[in-house]
């Protein structure tokens, strides 16, 4: 992965890390229910883990390229249905912060799913 992009990548994840870390702050000052909770620590640890592999896929792992892509292109796809449904033991405030980390992480995976990047983990992996 060029250092460029993975400069851009990194950033994006470690700010839905720190976006995150800060909801758990508010559920703790507010009282969030145990769906912000387990929703917030899933959350963290997720984004935890996407700093990790982009780390591994910039040192050319070809599997954690692949789970990173995987990851923030799922990922969003589970935050717009937590956004949409009406019902679902989150607040308001925080379907805004998850969409918000859906959105940082939708970034990543076009930055990661363009051609060239794509290409550049086609047969490698170390």
């Amino acid at each position: 992965m060029d250092k460029k992009l993975y400069v851009w990548i990194r950033a994006l994840f470690v700010t839905a890390l720190v976006i995150s870390i800060a909801t758990l702050g508010v559920a703790a000052l507010i009282g969030g229910s145990a769906a912000v909770w387990i929703r917030g620590t899933i959350v963290v640890v997720i984004a935890a883990l996407l700093i990790a592999l982009a780390r591994r896929s910039r040192h050319g792992s070809r599997a954690a390229y692949r789970r990173m892509r995987l990851m923030s292109t799922v990922a969003p796809v589970a935050i717009v249905v937590i956004v949409a449904l009406p019902h679902d033991g989150f607040p308001a405030w925080m379907k805004v912060e998850q969409a918000v980390v859906g959105l940082l992480l939708a970034v990543v995976a076009v930055l990661v799913s363009r051609k060239a990047v794509r290409r550049a983990y086609a047969g490698t992996d170390h």
